[in-house]
């Protein structure tokens, strides 16, 4: 999602054909084998790849960005966005499935908020705090005069792009994502199409230990990367945001947000967002979000410009990194930058590890109905179920929503 210049439509760029000379560069640099298999790759420390949903009938209708948060080793729920019609991008209504068993089956998918004459959504993103789960969603209108957002027939008054975003609505779970109600919350007007793309956190103020926030990774139009606070997860504010992030050399956004491995200052907030750059752009806050550094590319952290990663810290203390490789190298991009996830991960006062695989899907045939990704993995999300233990969600081929446990407790 760019939101400050029109991106290239999903729909246009996934018909492309898969330009495999790039990827098998890839393939010798990293793990050979294990992307030549013809089937679902599975690298070491992942086990139970699971389906959660598919539709290989409406093709076309954009990237489907899922999210997950866990309760336990058993319990998990997924949302994602489903679109409305082919041709439209980041925009449709959200649904979601819960699983009881680890994964191996998955609840038939149910609605979370459906779209009407008046609106759609944009994105939903998750978060737990405590016994309660919660789901942020982003909302657009139906409804558009913009002649540039991404429709070649001009002026048909049908927003096809997702923006602007005009409101953000939330949803409480009590019963681990079974069921949902709508949660009464507020939050800044002054950000213009403000996105959710990463987790909250909880921050502890190191000075005042009774000052607990949950801390919002946020980005917006002119490439804002910033982070929301809320005592109450009601009431939301603005709190800062980093100063170059629309810098020509930095095009920052989809943000992820992660508790510093250091530990001065205590509390120390980083800040990880995908970039225009070859590599992530890093910036950090010592005062809870009010303040960030400039951002700086984080040359241990490949970054697909297009295709969000995802950055957290376990609670062993360790950095976790989820993203689409290789790194694209033509010019124009070339779509097989989302063709394969791979995961990273770095130990307190450690190095970033090589390359994992994570997942590259089997390659469909062009012609497959509503297979229009031509086997892209992409939009990886996680969440940490156990110390180091995570479940992923990610988007395969534009048409089915994957899950898969990845154990970093062992990584090196």
């Amino acid at each position: 999602m760019d939101l400050l210049d029109k991106r290239e439509p999903a729909v246009d760029v996934v018909t492309r054909r898969r330009a495999w000379p790039v990827l098998l560069t890839a393939l010798v640099l990293t793990v050979v084998s294990g992307l030549l298999l013809q089937g679902s790759a599975a690298a070491e420390g992942t086990s139970s790849e699971s389906t959660v949903y598919a539709n290989v009938v409406t093709g076309g209708d954009g990237t489907r960005t899922p999210d997950i948060v866990s309760t336990s080793a058993n319990n998990a729920v997924v949302a994602w966005r489903e679109g409305l019609r082919p041709g439209n991008v980041d925009m449709g209504y959200i649904r979601y499935s819960y699983t009881t068993d680890g994964g191996a089956n998955w609840s038939r998918p149910q609605m979370l908020a459906q779209e009407t004459s008046a609106f759609a959504w944009h994105y939903v993103i998750l978060y737990k705090s405590g016994s309660e789960l919660f789901a942020f969603m982003g909302r657009t209108p139906i409804a558009d005069t913009d002649n540039d957002d991404g429709n070649d027939s001009a002026d048909d008054g049908i927003n096809h792009d997702g923006l602007p975003i005009s409101d953000t609505v939330v949803k409480r779970s009590t019963d681990e994502g079974h069921s949902w109600q709508t949660y009464p919350a507020t939050f800044p007007t002054d950000i213009p199409n403000m996105v959710f793309a990463g987790h909250p956190l909880k921050w502890t103020n190191p000075t005042e230990p009774d000052d607990v926030r949950h801390v919002m990774p946020y980005w917006a139009s002119k490439r804002e990367n910033g982070v929301l606070t809320s005592k109450d997860l009601k009431t939301w504010s603005k709190a800062g945001s980093v100063i170059n992030g629309n810098a020509d050399t930095v095009k920052a956004g989809e943000n992820q947000i992660a508790l510093s491995q250091s530990s001065t200052p205590a509390n120390e907030l980083v800040m990880v967002a995908r970039s225009t750059n070859d590599y992530a752009m890093k910036s950090t806050s010592p005062d809870g979000g009010v303040s960030w550094s400039p951002f700086e590319r984080d040359t241990s952290l490949p970054s697909a410009d297009t295709s969000k990663a995802y950055f957290t810290k376990d609670s062993n203390g360790q950095y976790l990194y989820i993203y689409n490789g290789p790194v694209r190298s033509a010019n124009p991009p070339d779509p097989t930058y989302r063709d394969v996830l791979y995961y990273k991960t770095k130990r307190r006062d450690g190095s970033w590890s090589a390359p994992t695989l994570f997942a590259n899907g089997t390659e469909p045939q062009v012609d497959s109905p509503g297979t229009t990704g031509e086997g892209w993995d992409t939009y990886a999300m996680a969440d940490e179920y156990a110390p180091g233990k995570f479940f992923v969600v990610w988007e395969y081929d534009t048409s089915r929503i994957k899950v898969n446990r990845l154990d970093s407790s062992d990584a090196p």
